[in-house]
């Protein structure tokens, strides 16, 4: 098989999925390109999430690593809202949730990482948020305002943006 009829399958939707697919494409990469993503929305830029997003100073299109139409120009396949339940190595196939396959001639995870879930009594309770995704980001910014109490665990860059946000906001 030669090398333009290939198919990469790109699991992962954040900065490193996108990425990726674009700069197969700026370095000569002609065959197809599938990028799969749990998100609802193409690749963004998450550290604005924990401030800008949540102070209302950004919205999705601004957060965008690319604009929509790249993706169309480019030839990437997004699969967006769509989860991987295996892969198949030895058949070379992505088994989506569905039950539908993708295959693929080269694999890239792009899957970033998970917040670290704590084992604490009450941790499953309405109003436990956390920041990974702007799907959490929209829920954190409806739970914060004027003469709203807040706790922050982690005082990384996001935990502390976080708290940043929610006191600019009144919290």
């Amino acid at each position: 098989m030669s090398e333009t009829a290939e198919h990469i399958v790109i699991i992962g939707g954040g900065h490193g999925g996108g990425s990726a697919a674009a700069f197969l494409r700026q370095f000569g990469w002609a065959g197809a390109i599938t990028l799969i993503s749990e998100e609802p929305i193409p690749p963004y830029h998450r550290p604005p999430l924990s401030k800008a997003w949540l102070k209302g100073e950004a919205d999705a299109a601004s957060l965008a690593l690319r604009p929509p139409k790249f993706y169309i120009d480019q030839n990437v396949t997004l699969r967006l809202s769509t989860r991987v339940a295996a892969i198949d190595r030895t058949a070379k196939q992505v088994v989506l949730q569905s039950g539908e396959t993708i295959a693929y001639d080269r694999l890239i995870l792009a899957l970033g990482s998970r917040a670290r879930k704590l084992d604490l009594p009450g941790i499953g309770l309405a109003g436990i948020l956390e920041l990974r995704s702007a799907a959490d980001a929209d829920q954190l910014k409806a739970a914060i305002g004027p003469g709203r109490r807040v706790a922050i665990i982690g005082g990384g860059y996001i935990g502390l943006e976080a708290a940043a946000s929610a006191r600019a906001l009144g919290a």
